[in-house]
């Protein structure tokens, strides 16, 4: 019989496997707390592609919702939504707004048309400058601004004085992929004139959770840098070893197998603290065991099918694994091939490319490399992305004399070693 499988890469992490990331949870509900008693508080979570953004929204969604009496007591009306590349914030928040309306009983739907009339028509909301009078886009920006207000405001006094058993404590709404949106210069200014007039009528119970990479956040708060006394930025970096570690423990607990914990120990750093890597892994890991164990060579075979399947997936932006390698392909095979951090000066000997500084920047924003800042030495995204290089690289090493004087160093650079431990 196929064991229960619990890691789920195609899908955001579920909540019961959901690890780590203590710190900026415990950050994001202290402030939620604090909504609840009207003040506003509004956050902007930022990283790169595979962080774990869009889990760790889901996780908070579901703890301001869930009234848990360990972590705040929280009763919020919720919406979570996805942008599409080129939408507008007009639009995105209408939809955001409509989200909510499938949490709200009827009576307070029906109580809330009669007091926004067209704003609000069977059920759903709808939003913008109707009026051909209305010619300049800062004259349309305003009115949508109002709407917004007067949508909000309404909404927050019906749940809160509503019967206690559909009283809310507030709004949450969380808006992923920020970096679509088609005007993200003017969002800041509106986000902030909307909470703002909030807070000032004593309907400060509003919350908005933004989420989406760093060159997002940036656009955002140059839009307008005030908004950054409403925003909180939290830019969220790889997960340590022990909480990467934490992640696969309770998907071996609730997959009933057991595992080598010396090899976990030895392995898990391949992920580079990715979640998505994680969780990929994870399910290899078990989909590679026959006995119930997860050992050393479970690890070798899964780590090989996981980097071959992110060859397709996360790493194909970072590296062409089906055309012609470039300069920069030989830059990052380098890397792989060194399996450790290297100069710039050392990358151009074993590449033989004699202005390596003009494709770092590309490649720092694939994220396909990292420069350590102390030394300022370049090492790959992660372990498992320098084996799916090699992996893509191995005949080419091996039939063509591929980077043989790197090689030839590393092998020397080996038995010194090994004379080293002898003397």
């Amino acid at each position: 019989m196929k064991k229960y499988n619990p890691f789920n890469p195609n899908s955001v992490v579920s909540t019961n496997l959901f690890a780590g990331r203590t710190e900026y949870v415990l950050k994001i509900l202290r402030k939620m707390e604090q909504v609840k008693k009207g003040m506003p508080a509004s956050f902007f979570l930022s990283g790169e592609r595979g962080i774990g953004k869009t889990a760790l929204a889901k996780l908070i969604m579901y703890i301001a919702e869930n009234e848990d009496a360990g972590i705040g007591s929280l009763n919020f009306l919720t919406s979570y939504y996805t942008i599409d590349k080129g939408q507008n914030i007009s639009a995105v928040l209408q939809a955001s707004l409509n989200e909510l309306t499938d949490k709200m009983s009827p009576n307070i739907l029906d109580a809330l048309g009669k007091r926004l009339g067209s704003l609000l028509k069977n059920g759903k909301f709808t939003i913008g400058a109707f009026s051909l009078e209305m010619k300049s886009t800062e004259e349309k920006n305003i009115v949508i601004r109002d709407q917004l207000i007067s949508i909000l405001s309404n909404l927050l006094e019906a749940i809160k004085k509503a019967d206690e058993n559909k009283k809310r404590d507030g709004v949450l709404i969380v808006i992923d992929e920020v970096q679509n949106m088609s005007d993200l210069e003017t969002c800041a200014q509106l986000l902030r004139g909307i909470i703002t007039t909030l807070d000032v009528k004593n309907l400060g119970n509003i919350s908005f959770l933004l989420i989406g990479y760093e060159s997002a956040l940036k656009d955002f708060f140059e839009g307008d840098p005030s908004a950054r006394r409403q925003f909180d930025a939290i830019g969220l970096g790889v997960m340590p070893a022990e909480e990467a570690k934490e992640v696969l423990i309770k998907g071996f607990k609730e997959a009933g197998v057991t595992w080598d914990q010396a090899a976990l120990d030895n392995n898990i750093l391949a992920t580079g603290g990715y979640p998505h890597s994680i969780q990929l892994l994870g399910h290899n890991l078990l989909e590679c065991d026959i006995d119930n164990q997860i050992d050393s060579s479970d690890w070798d075979k899964a780590i090989h099918r996981t980097a071959a399947e992110l060859q397709r997936k996360d790493f194909a932006e970072m590296y062409d694994f089906h055309g012609k390698a470039g300069a920069r392909e030989k830059i990052l095979d380098v890397l792989a091939v060194a399996w450790q951090p290297l100069s710039k000066q050392e990358i151009m000997e074993y590449a033989e490319i004699k202005n390596v500084y003009q494709y770092l920047p590309d490649l720092q924003k694939r994220g396909s490399i990292k420069i350590d800042a102390d030394t300022g030495n370049l090492f790959l995204h992660s372990r498992l992305f320098g084996i799916a290089i090699l992996l893509k690289i191995m005949d080419k090493v091996k039939n063509e004399n591929y980077l043989s004087l790197l090689i030839k160093e590393k092998i020397s650079n080996g038995k010194d070693k090994q004379e080293s431990a002898k003397d």
